[in-house]
């Protein structure tokens, strides 16, 4: 389409002026992001006609014409490309906070201990059983009503509540010490009950498919701590149509550790995300798992190594890349953490829900 429409505009213009002057800001379209956008982005009548009226020039180089048009950039408004709410047509972006995902400078095998502030966006999901109230899950703050979770974190579970700005469970205050600086120590939690569980219409158990949730709380989350920040969403097509493949992602959670015992305090661990094609590597060499794999990577990826992985009582929670998000360097979650090996960091990857295929079925389902 890029080569049609480069063609065309050259055949529109051969004969015009070029470099005339009608506009102070003719550049390469490719230097001009509006233009790069569209040309890129939304291939249509529209914009062949926006590039035919910006037209201003194409360049000259050792006396020869080559094919890089130039653009008026001012003629082109910024490209928007909202996720549309399909019932209504009504776009819900606004729904997603501006600022999220902040950098600071159930399963964690080969992990370390994150630092106090370090992933405000982790609620932990308490369930009512028979021995009491229980952490089975975890899950990520998106916006003041919604975490983000697993459907099998939600399926025929009686929810108690979602714990928010939480760090070290065994203690009343949490504090971060470092050599040699006096501790940071924060005491505000936020216990939330669950007004609304939304698992996704289509969620299959196993092999899991569509393995995502949210839970709506009562009242709102107050983001006024600075250890409560919900995380980006991969919400722009870039963001979207990134290839994750041999990326390195971060897990966190207080799932089960190498010790075979459930973390009090936040880990994280970093791990590589595989191809499909070493997924199946992984996955088809097991008569066990054969079944497994064809069906379980529709809409999944797999991400792991020997010694490292997510773990029992870190499904629901986040995997998440550092990335550009609204021209900031910031933390977006691409991942939900679904199901793995039976044996923790075995060196079989992990499966996680590609949350950049479900962008949509978030903004349909959440609310003011």
């Amino acid at each position: 389409m890029i080569k049609k429409l480069i063609f065309s505009l050259l055949v529109l213009h051969i004969c015009a002026v070029l470099g005339d002057g009608l506009c102070k800001d003719c550049m390469e379209y490719t230097k001009c992001k509006a233009a790069f956008d569209h040309a890129t982005l939304k291939q249509d009548n529209e914009t062949l006609q926006l590039f035919s009226k910006a037209y201003c020039g194409v360049v000259y180089e050792n006396g020869q014409m080559v094919k890089k048009v130039q653009v008026c950039c001012s003629s082109f408004p910024p490209l928007e490309m909202p996720s549309i709410d399909s019932s209504n047509g009504i776009s819900k972006d606004h729904l997603l906070p501006e600022t999220c995902g902040s950098i600071l400078g159930n399963r964690i095998v080969g992990g370390k201990y994150a630092r106090l502030y370090e992933f405000p966006w982790m609620a932990i999901i308490f369930y009512i059983t028979s021995s009491g109230p229980q952490r089975q899950c975890s899950g990520s703050i998106i916006n003041s009503k919604y975490i983000l979770t697993a459907a099998h974190c939600v399926v025929n579970k009686n929810i108690a509540g979602v714990r928010i700005g939480d760090f070290d469970v065994s203690r009343d205050e949490d504090c971060d010490y470092q050599s040699g600086v006096s501790p940071a120590c924060e005491d505000h939690i936020q216990e939330m009950y669950v007004e609304l569980a939304i698992p996704h219409s289509e969620f299959r158990r196993g092999p899991p498919e569509n393995d995502i949730a949210l839970l709506r709380v009562e009242g709102e989350i107050n983001f006024s701590y600075p250890n409560v920040e919900p995380i980006c969403l991969p919400i722009t097509p870039e963001l979207q149509n990134k290839v994750l493949d041999y990326m390195t992602g971060t897990v966190a959670g207080w799932g089960v550790t190498e010790t075979r015992k459930e973390a009090t305090r936040l880990m994280k661990v970093d791990i590589p995300v595989k191809s499909n094609s070493d997924c199946k590597m992984y996955y088809l060499n097991s008569p066990n798992q054969h079944h497994y794999f064809k069906r379980a990577m529709k809409n999944q990826f797999c991400a792991g190594e020997l010694g490292k992985d997510s773990c029992d009582g870190d499904s629901g929670g986040p995997f998440m890349i550092k990335d550009i998000y609204k021209d900031v360097n910031r933390y977006v979650q691409y991942g939900v953490v679904s199901s793995g090996p039976g044996l923790c960091g075995s060196g079989e990857p992990g499966f996680y829900t590609d949350v950049s295929k479900f962008v949509n079925w978030i903004l349909d389902n959440i609310k003011e």
